[in-house]
Formats: structure tokens, sequence, C-alpha cells
């Protein structure tokens, strides 16, 4: 330093330097945050963001621009890794925001048919959520929708387990019944039934204790992409109980499906019109039993893992053998588009 005689001390230029690209950077953080002061948190209702995601990026999802909000927010990843350091709760919370975006944008994708785009989204989530349990979760039940959609059944189940193992050490896992209807449909398609069926009855289970539960208020309860969740278990518990040559316990299971969807879905909802043709077809087969082979109904459409309704929409229901629903998670946790 260079004493001037007035007391001041002038600055090295080296540092002044320094410090105008670091004014530099925090601008242009503050300009894709849109906000005039560094990083106040912002909160939203919106169910595919964080309370740190950037009112910017806000703004792009909320007039459906994801992707052109997806590449402002992996810019502010950057700089938030450049300025506060790559480990630092900054950074991973920004981590997770990107990547539940990455999750959301990789399922739609799967379902317009776009599998190089869902492929490369789910494995960038992959890596951002590898701080983030529940999201971890959530990716790799993302990544076996992707799997079972490429009939890689295998390599779905892989996913799948990962998914239970993860959900197993959460204190609170989102929607964990998902996976386990995921691992029923893969299962069923591996023609592994008995475990199949497991786990479509573990899922009634948690499915029953997340809606039904004592302290849950009217509201809580009557959510009606959950009710139809439940509705695919008691249907996929029925479709296995038909493989195993359960045939009552396969129609009692049907009617009981019935009766969720018909008190909260619509009549002309895919998976009711599923139930009621799987209900017909098992009543028949009961009848018909001693005189000939068994005739298998008609298949649920699948449910994507990050929209219930989404998927309801889907048709396509085949007078063949009928296979196993998968269920949602955005969390979201569900094969999705099958």
């Amino acid at each position: 330093m260079e004493d001037v005689g007035s007391g001041m001390m002038l600055s090295h230029p080296s540092r002044r330097n320094e410090e105008l690209v670091k004014n530099a950077e925090l601008l242009a953080l503050q300009r894709l945050d849109g906000k005039s002061s560094l990083f106040p948190h912002t909160h939203t209702h919106s169910p595919h963001l964080t309370s740190h995601t950037t009112e910017k990026s806000v703004n792009l999802q909320r007039t459906g621009r994801y992707m052109e909000a997806l590449e402002c927010m992996e810019r502010g990843l950057v700089l938030r890794q450049h300025f506060f350091g790559s480990d630092s709760d900054e950074v991973w919370n920004a981590c997770k925001t990107v990547g539940e975006l990455c999750n959301m944008l990789a399922m739609t994708y799967l379902q317009q048919g776009e599998f190089r785009m869902a492929e490369q989204l789910l494995n960038k989530a992959a890596v951002l959520h590898q701080n983030d349990d529940s999201g971890l979760a959530v990716t790799y039940n993302n990544l076996a929708c992707f799997y079972r959609r490429k009939g890689k059944l295998r390599t779905a189940l892989k996913f799948l387990n990962k998914t239970l193992k993860i959900e197993a050490k959460l204190p609170s896992a989102d929607n964990p019944g998902d996976t386990h209807l995921n691992m029923c449909a893969v299962l069923s398609q591996l023609g592994r039934h008995e475990q199949a069926l497991e786990h479509a009855q573990s899922a009634l289970i948690l499915l029953q204790e997340e809606l039904f539960s004592p302290g849950k208020s009217e509201e809580d309860k009557v959510q009606k992409d959950r009710l139809a969740v439940l509705a695919i278990a008691y249907h996929n518990i029925g479709v296995e109980q038909e493989y195993l040559k359960q045939t009552l316990e396969s129609i009692r299971s049907y009617q009981k499906g019935v009766e969720i969807a018909t008190a909260h879905l619509r009549s002309d909802h895919g998976i009711a019109i599923a139930l009621r043709n799987s209900l017909v077809s098992a009543q028949a087969t009961a009848d018909k039993k001693k005189k000939g082979k068994k005739t298998i109904g008609t298949s649920l459409p699948p449910i994507d893992s990050s929209n219930t309704n989404r998927s309801s929409k889907r048709r396509g229901h085949k007078k063949t053998k009928k296979s196993p629903s998968s269920s949602p998670t955005w969390k979201s946790r569900t094969l999705g588009g099958m």
C-alpha cells in the first residue's frame, strides 16, 4: 500500500480487480434471482418448487416455460458454486430445486416418448440429489419408470430396490406405497406373482395409513389422486390373485376397488372402467371355472409417478392378460406412462 499523506490508503490494483469481479458475480446472481437483495427466501405454493427457488424461474414456470426456467436455475447454480463453494447449504438447496424440476420435466418427456431427453434429465437429477435421499428416491423411482417403458425390467427392478432401501432409512418417506405398487407391476411382468402380490398388499397397508390414519382432517383424507392410487392397489391385488388362481379373493379385491372408484372418481375415469371390466371378467371366470381355460380381464392404464391425473386419462384396455398398474410419486414416485 502507498501512503498518500491524507490518512487514506490506496488499494492495490489487483485487489480492486478482484472486488470488481466479485461484485459482478454478485450482480449476475441477483439478476438471475430477480431480487434487490441476495437470496432472501421466497415461498411458493407450486408443488414443483422449494422455498429457495428464484423469482425469475418461478415466473417462467408459471407461464409454462419450463426449459427456460431450468436453464435459468442451472446458471444460478453455477454462480452459487463459485460464490459460496460446492459444499455450501446454498448450493445443496439449489441442487435440490433444480433436481425436482429435472424429474418433473423428465417424466413429461417420458409420457411423450422422448426417451433420450428423459434419460438425460433423470441422470442429471441423480447427480443433483446425491446429497438428498428423499430426492434420490424419487429419481430412482422415475428411472424405474423409464427402464420399464424401455422394456428393461431387471434394470427397473434394480432401481426400485434402491428406492425401497432409501425409503426404509427415511424418517418420513413421500408416498412409499407407490414404490411397492411399482415393484408389483415389474415383478408381475417378470412372472414373479407371489412376490408381486406381497408388494401390492404392502402398498395397500401404506396407502390406508396415509389416507385414513387417526388425526387426519377431512380435507387431508379426500385427495382424489391418492384415492385413485388406493383403487389401483386393490386392482393389482386382484390381478395377482387371479394369476395365483385365487379367483374368489380376486373378486373381493375388485369389488373393493370398484367401491373406492365409484365413491371418489368419475364413472368414465380410466381406473374406474378398468376395475369394472376386471370385476366382470373375474366373475365370469368363477362362473365358468369348470368349463374350460380361465380368461383374465382387461388391463388398467399405468399412472405416472409425477402426475396421477395425467396418467389417468390414458386408455388402451386390451382384452388380453391383464397387467398390474404402476402408481404415482412426484415424489414423484411411480412408474410413469407404462
